[in-house]
């Protein structure tokens, strides 16, 4: 029996822990990407451009940024990296010192080959 609460003592929070990390970071990587479709759709191409990587907006004209946006409808996240899809885009997204920002925006998927978007890349 006291093995078991001892388990149960050292386990349990442990579980909560890493089970709460990956939730957490979605919630984060959602919200990048509710306030970068928030902004397409308010028409704010400046602050929807403030939410991109430097290399998404290498190319890209920030006052006239016409890429789809959506409501957020699933998250992917992997280590540094995640995938967004909205109603009507596919985002991707890199966490970056400043936080989670959009790399890819406007994609596409191409059979067997990488996603191809309008603005940055996967």
């Amino acid at each position: 029996m006291i093995r078991f609460r001892w388990l149960l003592a050292v386990a349990l929070p442990f579980t909560l822990a890493a089970g709460g990390c990956g939730s957490g970071t979605e919630d984060l990587v959602r919200r990048a990407a509710d306030d970068f479709t928030a902004a397409l759709a308010a028409g704010d191409s400046e602050r929807a451009c403030a939410l991109l990587t430097e290399r998404a907006r290498e190319g890209v004209e920030c006052s006239s940024l016409d890429v789809p946006g959506g409501s957020v409808e699933s998250v992917e996240v992997w280590g540094d990296a995640a995938q967004v899809r909205t109603s009507d885009d596919v985002l991707f997204l890199r966490d970056l010192t400043s936080g989670w920002r959009v790399s890819g925006a406007g994609c596409t998927a191409q059979a067997d080959r990488p996603y191809e978007c309008e603005v940055g890349g996967p």
